[in-house]
């Protein structure tokens, strides 16, 4: 087990209401970028990097993730878990119950160019913690600076920020599948794990677009480029 490439699980089953009527007959990951959908990104970057054993969490228009699989990925080796609409730590636990080895848990709306390698051999120096990738938050807005008399004395357009966001791609060993039980949901789980200090962070630095609304699908057209370079 421990020589082996995890397993994946791609968080598929919400209903995408911030981008609707784009998400009224289709799920989220089915939206198309630059004429492929969300999720032929997140799968195609898991393939390249080595995961061959892919967990399809769904739940909103399942049929249709099932659909795009049979059509698109028709040779390698996925499953899908439909369980209907739940939270999120519902769809992992759901999922981990075919689960046989470590696996990283991926959100079916965010692309990333992330050294998946990288990540596993960070996870590794101390693996008896959950992993769970950051990216730097750049804001969407000029930032002012002002002294105690509200005088101006800074001024960064869409600064990147100190602080971190996370963009999925959790490690779980294993052996963690047992902390998900009894945690009622995603939140809580994650405020157990922060805790407990049983949770770490990869900072990820490279390309990051996360398609929550309608103007941040505007930016992934415009971006999706560099991600293919």
């Amino acid at each position: 087990m421990q020589n082996k490439m995890p397993s994946a699980v791609v968080l598929c089953g919400g209903e995408g209401m911030r981008l609707r009527p784009l998400t009224k007959n289709i799920p989220k990951p089915l939206i198309k970028i630059n004429k492929k959908p969300i999720l032929y990104y997140i799968i195609s970057h898991l393939l390249d990097s080595g995961i061959h054993d892919l967990y399809i969490a769904t739940g909103y228009r399942s049929n249709k993730i099932e659909d795009f699989m049979n059509k698109e990925f028709k040779g390698v080796t996925y499953k899908i878990v439909n369980s209907g609409k739940v939270d999120l730590l519902k769809r992992i636990k759901d999922c981990a119950n075919y689960i046989e080895n470590d696996f990283i848990v991926c959100y079916g709306d965010t692309i990333s160019n992330i050294n998946i390698k990288k990540l596993i051999r960070f996870h590794k120096t101390n693996s008896k913690k959950i992993t769970i990738t950051a990216y730097p938050l750049k804001s969407s807005f000029g930032v002012i600076n002002l002294n105690k008399y509200n005088s101006v004395i800074g001024f960064r357009e869409k600064p990147v920020l100190n602080e971190l966001i996370n963009i999925g791609y959790f490690y779980f060993n294993h052996n963690h599948i047992s902390l998900l039980n009894n945690r009622g949901n995603f939140l809580n789980f994650i405020s157990y794990l922060v805790k407990n200090n049983i949770l770490k962070s990869y900072i990820h630095k490279g390309i990051h677009i996360t398609i929550n609304t309608l103007a941040e699908l505007e930016y992934a057209n415009d971006n999706i480029a560099k991600l293919l370079k």
